[in-house]
């Protein structure tokens, strides 16, 4: 008998073959492949603390919550708890499986509740930078001022619709979450943006040394 070695390919985002052309440093975690920089760490970090930058988050995973949440996340803990409705969250965590975590929450939420793992219907940017409102406000006519740190919504970017987040910390960080289909169309909209504002595409060494988690 012959022994079968199973490779296991990690999470890519659909932008994989854009950051390579950015000279992008990449590195796996949690079974995930991320943008570590593009080359420039140092100015990367300068980028998100003196105008804004652009990175992928789209590997974060992402369980989509439709019912009791409270009952559901009560015993389940995540980084970010993106509350849309009273009866609709979506938590976004560090990148890495989720099944066990999934099957937990069904069973803690009953039957009435859904519970999904959502991480490859979603795309995942972070703006982060003093200028995050500029850029905003040249991508779509919501006002980011009514969102306060934790708080999620539904917003249009770039005419996609996505979920909003902004992150409490002291990095001003709003992250993005359009459908996976409009991942490409977001990137190029947000890279143009950042680009007219002094900034530009960082990875995530920028935002870890920034506070973003």
């Amino acid at each position: 008998m012959s022994d079968t070695t199973i490779v296991r390919v990690p999470l890519r985002s659909p932008l994989t073959a854009a950051h390579g052309g950015l000279g992008a440093e990449l590195a796996v975690e949690g079974g995930a492949e991320f943008v570590r920089s593009y080359g420039d760490p140092e100015g990367e970090l300068a980028t998100v603390r003196g105008s804004v930058g652009v990175a992928d988050v789209t590997v974060r995973a992402k369980i989509d919550i439709r019912g009791d949440v409270e009952r559901t996340i009560g015993s389940f803990p995540a980084d970010v708890i993106a509350r849309i409705a009273g009866d609709w969250a979506v938590l976004f965590s560090p990148p890495g499986p989720v099944d066990d975590r999934v099957a937990s929450m069904h069973t803690a939420a009953g039957a009435s509740t859904m519970v999904t793992d959502v991480t490859h219907l979603f795309a995942g940017f972070a703006l982060a930078g003093p200028a995050v409102g500029e850029a905003v406000a040249r991508l779509t006519g919501w006002d980011p001022a009514t969102l306060g740190p934790g708080e999620a919504t539904g917003a249009p970017f770039a005419d996609a619709r996505a979920i909003v987040v902004r992150r409490a910390g002291t990095l001003d960080v709003l992250e993005i979450y359009p459908a996976m289909e409009f991942a490409r169309y977001v990137w190029d909209e947000l890279v143009r943006v950042v680009e007219r504002l002094g900034g530009g595409p960082v990875g995530w060494d920028a935002l870890h040394a920034g506070g973003w988690r």
